[in-house]
């Protein structure tokens, strides 16, 4: 019965896991627009700020992306 409670809380994991991409990959990039254009906003470059605070929001979500898909892998082992 242990046995039978582990496989479903492992599977349980793995859903919940795979349900967190599209948020982490959505919520990366807009986040790091709007702080970026606020950063750049207070130095002056609000259009350069976004730009940038868009590309490390990307960078971000990739990695965690990454991070998450071999936590998958490793929990379905």
């Amino acid at each position: 019965m242990k046995e039978r409670k582990d496989v479903f809380f492992r599977q349980f994991r793995v859903a919940v896991l795979a349900m967190a991409l599209p948020f982490v990959m959505a919520v990366g990039p807009v986040a790091g627009y709007y702080v970026g254009a606020w950063i750049g906003t207070a130095v002056g470059y609000r259009v350069w700020g976004g730009a940038i605070g868009l590309a490390a929001g990307v960078a971000a979500s990739i990695q965690q992306t990454i991070l998450i898909i071999r936590r998958i892998f490793r929990e379905m082992k």
